[in-house]
């Protein structure tokens, strides 16, 4: 008889509900019994809690942690740093802290990576340190020296966005126009340190999710009122299935996969603009601790569940050791050097640091972990999401975002509408062979094997999209439209 071993696999996200209960949910209703290495693993999960411990004894009970969240709770953080050799922390805790806006602006751009002109600005308001009787502020000041703000404004260009080096949800983030814009914004920007990055004029806002190896790029939509409905494609439809092109889905996902595995982190977000050329251009991608609440993401959410709970099952189950922040840069910088060096094309630079990225987060054991593990992972995951548990979890955390009693039930409607959309788009992939598939299909004379692209799914590679007929195009079109179900 195989030898029983429980993996645990620890959760913290301490502000958002659904997450951490329905991967608590869907791994429990996975029931997982899987024999690897002469062992039968079984994985739970626990939730961190804020408690006290054993500084100098310090042991954990965990294979690995999504470790969301981390930066708020200061006793978390240093818990976490202690048992990072002996577990796989999502997110590398030394990157988290080190890395801001500003330092991945700079080494990515040093990596060749199409970053807009960008100007890093200190701070404003300096009145805590004046303040602060432990400062004597002639020697504090003297290091620092005047500089003309209009000078970084001429660097840049305009428009031009005013941001804080860290930070999130826009919170900060000023457009500015003019040389007088930029002096008013900045005057009122407080003591955070800020930078100065030149406005693109997009045709799209892409923002890409990874969870290790998996990408999904979404439709973002920043002009929007209200936070909640920016991953919304118009405030008339939720979703615009392959809204990018095979080569724009590519180097999208490429450059997140290649960002998230240079900073060591396995859950992570990058927001790109593709300009009206067609150039793409990452703006924003120091964010360890990206959206990932239903009510934002609606129809995007069950992906990244899906995702994260293959991602935590293989690096709990296999026992993979998270690899070292930096461990690998000079892998990066011998391609930087060559590139410069031969006049490698764009892309061919891309491809060849995604090839170490895919290296870094074990892209091909992961695909034969999942491939002989969880071979119906898929099926498994459709029920859950189609369960009353769910909808239970959903209903929650409606709730617990909309706070007026008056307008719950409207918004609950709206949120179980989208996921029933997504359920309908979701058998037609796990399911090409159902009945309304087929149906479909025969009117148009295409078969089901090509329309396995017709749903959310994070992916290692991108589909080819791009070679699709009318008549498959048309019939995803049709299985798509929630008018039709």
């Amino acid at each position: 008889m195989a030898e029983q071993v429980v993996d645990v696999i620890g959760l913290m996200d301490p502000n958002r509900y659904a997450l951490k209960e329905t991967l608590e949910e869907l791994i429990a209703f996975l029931d997982l019994h899987i024999r690897l290495d002469g062992k039968e693993h079984r994985v739970q999960t626990r939730r961190l809690k804020s408690r006290p411990y054993d500084t100098l004894h310090t042991e954990t009970p965990y294979r690995a942690i999504l470790n969301r969240g981390a930066h708020w709770n200061p006793h978390h953080n240093s818990y976490l740093s202690i048992i990072a050799p002996e577990t796989y922390l999502l997110n590398d805790m030394v990157s988290f802290f080190a890395v801001d806006k500003n330092t991945s602006y700079g080494q990515m751009a040093k990596l060749g990576i199409r970053i807009p002109p960008t100007v890093a600005i200190p701070q404003q308001d300096y009145s805590e340190l004046k303040n602060d009787p432990k400062v004597t502020p002639d020697l504090m000041f003297e290091d620092f020296e005047m500089f003309d703000l209009t000078e970084c404004g001429d660097v840049v260009g305009f428009p031009a966005f005013l941001k804080p080096q860290s930070g999130g949800g826009w919170v900060g983030v000023v457009k500015v126009n003019s040389h007088e814009e930029l002096v008013d914004a900045y005057n009122k920007s407080g003591d955070k340190p800020m930078n100065l990055q030149k406005a693109i004029d997009y045709r799209e806002f892409v923002r890409t999710v990874g969870v290790g190896p998996q990408m999904l790029p979404m439709h973002y939509n920043a002009a929007a009122e209200l936070s909640h409905d920016r991953y919304l494609r118009a405030p008339n439809r939720a979703v615009e299935h392959f809204f990018l092109s095979k080569t724009e889905f590519d180097e999208v996902t490429r450059i997140t996969r290649v960002i998230n595995a240079f900073y060591n982190w396995d859950h992570n977000s990058c927001e790109s603009l593709i300009d009206h050329g067609g150039l793409i251009h990452p703006i924003d991608f120091a964010n360890a601790y990206p959206d990932s609440s239903p009510v934002s993401l609606h129809y995007y959410f069950p992906g990244l569940v899906k995702a994260m709970t293959r991602w935590l099952i293989f690096v709990a189950v296999s026992q993979r050791k998270k690899p070292r922040f930096g461990h690998d840069w000079d892998e990066y910088f011998a391609v930087r050097d060559e590139a410069d060096a031969t006049g490698m094309s764009y892309q061919e630079r891309l491809s060849r640091y995604n090839e170490i990225a895919l290296r870094h987060f074990a892209a091909a054991e992961f695909e034969a972990f999942c491939a002989e593990h969880l071979p119906d992972f898929d099926e498994q995951a459709y029920d859950f999401f189609g369960s009353d548990k769910f909808t239970s979890i959903l209903e929650t955390e409606v709730r617990y975002y909309f706070k007026i009693p008056q307008e719950q039930p409207a918004k609950v409607e709206h949120y179980l509408g989208i996921h029933n959309f997504w359920l309908h788009c979701e058998l037609a992939r796990i399911n090409p062979q159902s009945v309304r598939v087929r149906a479909v299909c025969s009117s148009l004379s295409v078969q089901p094997s090509q329309l396995l692209c017709s749903s959310v799914l994070f992916m290692l590679s991108p589909p080819a999209r791009d070679s699709a007929s009318e008549r498959v195009k048309q019939a995803r079109a049709l299985l798509l439209d929630p008018l039709l179900w």
